[in-house]
Order: C-alpha cells, then sequence, then structure tokens
C-alpha cells in the first residue's frame, strides 16, 4: 500500500485509480450509514472526499493508521460541514436521534412535540436550558455522529460518563420541548 501512496503523492494516476477502486466501496458504506441511507448524499460526499485527498494527497504522511483512516477523516469533516449547512436544526436532531438509553424512547417525545413552523425556534430556545456540556455532547453525537467511544477519547470522560452525559442531555431537551410544545413554560 505504501508503494501505491507514493505513486499517487508523484501523480500517477492509475495509482490513484487503484486507491479509488479500494476504497470507495467501504467509504460509500460508510457514509450511507451516517447519512441514514441517504444515496445521493452518500455519493456525492465519497466523491468529495476522493478529491479533497487528491488535492492534499502530497501532504498525507503515516502516522500509524491505514490510509483508509484519512479517507473517513475527510469524510467526517465533509459531513460535518453538510450537517451544520442545513436549513433546520430541528430536522436534524429529530432525524438523527433514535437511540434508546435506560429504556426511555427520547425521539419519540420530540417527534411528538414538533408541529409546525416554529419548531426550529422553539428548539434553540431549549438547547439554551442544557448546560454547556450538554450541548456538546448532543453536537458529538448527532451532527458529528461520533460514537460514545469517540467522544470518551476527545473529551478524557469514560464511556459510562459520556453515556449518563448523554442521556441527561436528551432527557433534558425531551422535557423542554415537550413542556413548551403544550404551554406549560
Amino acid at each position: 500500500m505504501s508503494m501505491l501512496i507514493d505513486l499517487a503523492q508523484a501523480g500517477d494516476p492509475a495509482a490513484w485509480s487503484e486507491l479509488y477502486r479500494r476504497h470507495r466501496g467501504p467509504l460509500l458504506a460508510y457514509l450511507l450509514r451516517r447519512t441514514q441511507g441517504n444515496e445521493a448524499l452518500a455519493e456525492d460526499l465519497t466523491q468529495e472526499t476522493f478529491v479533497r485527498a487528491m488535492r492534499s494527497i502530497r501532504g498525507y504522511r503515516w502516522t500509524g493508521t491505514d490510509f483508509s483512516a484519512w479517507l473517513v477523516t475527510i469524510a467526517k469533516n465533509l459531513l460535518k460541514d453538510h450537517v451544520r449547512r442545513r436549513s433546520s436544526i430541528a430536522e436534524v436532531l429529530v432525524l438523527e436521534m433514535p437511540e434508546m438509553d435506560a429504556g426511555v424512547r427520547v425521539e419519540s417525545a420530540v417527534i411528538a412535540a414538533f408541529d409546525g413552523a416554529a419548531d426550529a425556534a422553539r428548539l434553540a430556545i431549549a438547547m439554551t436550558k442544557l448546560t454547556a456540556a450538554q450541548r456538546e455532547m448532543l453536537r458529538m453525537r448527532y451532527w458529528d455522529g461520533l460514537t460514545s467511544e469517540e467522544i470518551s477519547r476527545l473529551t478524557g470522560r469514560r464511556v459510562g460518563a459520556v453515556k449518563t452525559l448523554g442521556y441527561r442531555a436528551r432527557v433534558r431537551l425531551r422535557k423542554e420541548l415537550v413542556g413548551a410544545g403544550r404551554g406549560d413554560r
């Protein structure tokens, strides 16, 4: 693989073709999972990942991780950028919240609380009621698509603490949204 990367860094089109052939399928599968099966978006992100990789291949240095990990990092960053550009924060949270923690199905309550045009504003207000750590946890988990283990490594928290913080953030958000939806607050 190292020789193939060396050739790609030298501008060899055949080397790029081979790298693309080897890594396109797994990268596309990864992005399909992260985009909830949105084939068009996953395909676009896959192509853009390779375009960016081609532009910056000369700066690639082997650091003990596989070349595919470098591609996944590029893809994650592209996906983060895409999510940030999306117009509706509410759409992202509702679509990406289907996780079950301690028997509490948070997304059901969130979806039930939403009713139309004021949803994004209600969500923004509800998010301000969370602690900074809770907001950051939701961002990393649902916007960035990171696992509890990845968040643990990034934040230095134990995996159990990460899961607890995420659970408390979702429960608090649910309470804020359900209460605001009924006019209780």
